[in-house]
């Protein structure tokens, strides 16, 4: 008999609500609930099933998760799906800020660039 205790890596309880695109032509937004994850998966409770095989786009507080839809599970009115990682970007609040930075930076020296060249016509 399977356990929970026999899973490869421990699993944390959570319960933040993310925003979850089912990737293809057309995408297909919804939201969830994130009600455990793990080092390589989510388990995620909707309101509508998804399709096994489905690749997903799961978009958290300061990060974004690509993965694969690799159960999904009536229970209680609502769908729990489980998710398998491939993909992780996270920190991306610094990236913006940084990025910012950068253009702000490289906009003033395109300013001063012009304004040195207009001297020289």
């Amino acid at each position: 008999m399977f356990s929970m205790e026999n899973r490869r890596e421990p699993r944390f309880a959570s319960d933040q609500t993310v925003s979850i695109t089912i990737l293809g032509d057309p995408e297909i937004q919804r939201t969830g609930k994130v009600r455990n994850a793990s080092g390589r998966g989510l388990g995620v409770e909707m309101a509508f099933p998804v399709g096994i095989g489905s690749a997903l786009k799961i978009e958290l507080t300061d990060g974004v998760v690509l993965g694969e839809a690799m159960y999904c599970r009536g229970q209680n009115g609502s769908y729990f799906v489980g998710i398998a990682l491939e993909q992780a970007l996270f920190g991306l609040s610094e990236l913006s800020q940084a990025f910012q930075a950068f253009v702000e930076d490289a906009s003033c020296r395109e300013r001063g660039y012009a304004v040195e060249r207009g001297r020289q016509e």
